[in-house]
């Protein structure tokens, strides 16, 4: 997926240099950036990944932009769903404000800040932003959509997401199982979009949740479904190596690190989980 979305980002440069103005067709050649941030993500390619995702952004002109709000908002928030996935949270945290005329950006900016927060330990600011967030969540019109799916079905994902991110770093283990569950349950009932509309799984959330907690054998399952959804990833595959050498049959671990090796084998950093919110397990 990676190689074929720098092939195609190839060939719209090309194409653009000879026909400069785009129509609806500038939403494809974001697509293709998008598409490769999020393969990279998942090869654990932070630079790649990044770089990408701030090519959403910068690829597209801002009179475009204004004049097609509704349509290129949703695209508007990919580097921060990079610097959350790879902890980056002080980064995060000094992303500059999006402009008022992009109310989804905003929300995601203010959800992103919260589990900036929550991730440092810093549970009084995460607070602060959870409310910022739902008065940014209010500001998204009720009919608005992402590329497909309804905009607040996205916002409460990431709703429950920041309310289980909090609850860990109080201590309140089920709360945030809880609270990450009922994400898992709206993630799950998504129509299909590639990439995902909500870019990093939440199971691997959870299942590090319930590994930090000891809880191996339910972590162990949440990184199998994981795994069905997305065949070979690198994250739930770390993950499942942890849970599985720590809790139910050792024997089984080569070939589940031979596995991560391999669909880790082209990344730039090394991972202690599989959710940078919880460094290291």
């Amino acid at each position: 997926a990676s190689i074929q979305n720098e092939l195609a980002i190839q060939a719209d440069i090309a194409y653009e240099a000879k026909s400069a103005k785009q129509g609806f067709y500038r939403l494809y050649m974001v697509h293709n950036y998008h598409m490769l941030s999020f393969a990279s993500m998942m090869e654990g390619r932070y630079e790649v990944g990044l770089k990408a995702a701030r090519a959403v952004v910068g690829s597209i002109p801002e009179e475009y932009l204004k004049k097609n709000v509704a349509l290129m908002d949703p695209f508007m928030s990919a580097a921060y769903d990079v610097l959350k996935r790879f902890g980056r949270w002080d980064e995060m945290l000094r992303q500059p404000q999006p402009a008022d005329y992009l109310p989804i950006t905003t929300a995601m900016w203010r959800f992103n800040r919260g589990v900036a927060f929550a991730a440092k330990g810093e549970v009084e600011k995460a607070e602060q932003e959870k409310v910022l967030f739902e008065a940014a969540v209010a500001n998204v019109a009720e009919d608005a959509v992402m590329a497909i799916n309804p905009a607040h079905k996205i916002l409460s994902i990431a709703k429950h997401f920041l309310n289980g991110e909090i609850a860990f770093r109080r201590g309140e283990i089920d709360l945030a199982v809880s609270e990450l569950k009922m994400a898992i349950e709206i993630e799950d009932d998504l129509m299909y979009m590639e990439p995902p509309e909500w870019i990093q799984p939440t199971r691997h959330t959870l299942g590090a949740v319930l590994l930090s907690s000891g809880r191996y054998a339910e972590a162990e399952d949440v990184y199998r479904e994981d795994l069905g959804n997305w065949p070979g990833n690198g994250w739930s595959l770390y993950g499942l190596s942890r849970a599985v050498e720590a809790g139910s049959n050792p024997a089984r671990l080569k070939s589940i690190k031979e596995r991560f090796a391999k669909s880790w084998s082209r990344a730039d950093q090394e991972i202690g989980s599989s959710c940078l919110c919880i460094p290291k397990i």
